[in-house]
């Protein structure tokens, strides 16, 4: 019999009760999965990776709402492929101050998110080391054959909308750590609840596959300006953003109210948090013209804020318009791991 806390134990009880995957022929328990692609379809890989203290703090998340918020940014770029979800493997890095029941309720969270949206954990991987925790998870799915979305496709003219609120994920972080201690408890409810349960778009981004209407896609991680370059980039276009059309609710004027130093500086940093650094796991559209009544129609019947913020360019110009009519280079930076960002 295995010690009590020995790797076996562990891995046994990661693996009790994970619910099974439609095409897994053999799941969790062998030296590895096999899986069996449906006809037609093409698969679809990525994977993210969460070290604590890099990706999350423990005091302002809870393991579980790692594990959730670790299913949801691989959820979010199958999303931006227009893919479906189907299979996932984990894997931890275990230090000593991280309990076995711990290591449970972000793994169980994980699966619980990933479930939702058709996928089952099939395997992965347990390891102790000194050093922080790390979980990385490895998400499949496919898509129907020659459908991915990529980032490559928009055109001048193209709609450039984007889905719920980005900038969440930054004034989450910028208020709970506006104190000390660091606490959450400063940050409006409607902002933590993205954060801690954040909404994952593959629904929609089936949905939208189906209408015909997407042209290019990419998922907003690392912040709405910085994304959208990349996606600019890839097509050969440039970018005209309307500043009064960025998604905003009042949670994010409260937040933008309480960093600000100054009331006139208030739309400033609520400009900032949309455009800047964030990890909000939205997605960033180009949709045809013609087509965007029906995605507007199929965003509200899904209950998913769906924004048009402005419209992709001829040329490689990305300008943000201010309600004056006074144009301004977009280009605020977003995260970079190799930063000094904390």
């Amino acid at each position: 019999m295995p010690e009590a806390g020995s790797e076996f134990e562990r891995i046994a009880a990661l693996l009790a009760a994970l619910p099974p995957g439609e095409g897994v022929v053999v799941g969790p328990g062998d030296d590895a999965a096999v899986l069996r692609p449906r006809d037609g379809r093409d698969l679809v890989a990525t994977t993210d990776a969460f070290v604590e203290g890099r990706h999350f703090r423990r005091d302002l998340l809870t393991p579980a709402e790692a594990g959730a918020r670790l299913a949801v940014a691989n959820l979010s770029d199958l999303a931006a492929m227009g893919a479906e979800p189907r299979w996932a493997l984990l894997s931890l890095v275990v230090p000593k101050a991280w309990s076995q029941a711990e290591c449970l309720l972000l793994e169980r969270a994980c699966a619980r998110v990933l479930t939702a949206d058709g996928a089952a954990i099939v395997g992965g991987n347990l390891a102790a080391a000194e050093g922080p925790f790390a979980a990385t998870l490895a998400l499949l799915g496919d898509v129907e054959r020659g459908a991915a979305w990529r980032r490559v496709g928009a055109r001048p003219g193209d709609v450039i909308a984007v889905t719920g609120f980005p900038g969440s994920a930054a004034a989450f972080t910028a208020l709970a750590l506006s104190g000390s201690p660091p606490s959450r408890a400063r940050v409006p409810a409607a902002i933590v609840e993205r954060v801690v349960a954040p909404a994952s778009r593959v629904k929609l981004a089936r949905a939208l596959a189906a209408s015909g209407g997407v042209t290019a896609a990419i998922d907003v991680s690392d912040g709405l300006a910085a994304d959208l370059a990349h996606l600019c980039e890839a097509s050969h276009v440039g970018a005209r953003i309307d500043q009064a059309s960025l998604p905003a609710d009042a949670a994010l004027n409260e937040a933008a109210r309480a960093l600000s130093t100054v009331p006139a500086t208030e739309g400033d940093v609520l400009t900032r948090l949309r455009l800047g650094a964030s990890d909000d796991y939205e997605l960033l559209l180009s949709i045809e013209p013609s087509k965007w009544t029906d995605c507007e129609r199929i965003s509200h019947e899904l209950g998913v804020p769906l924004a048009r913020i402005g419209e992709f360019t001829s040329g490689s110009a990305r300008v943000l318009a201010a309600a004056s009519g006074r144009e301004m280079p977009l280009d605020v930076p977003g995260w970079d791991h190799f930063s000094e960002q904390t």
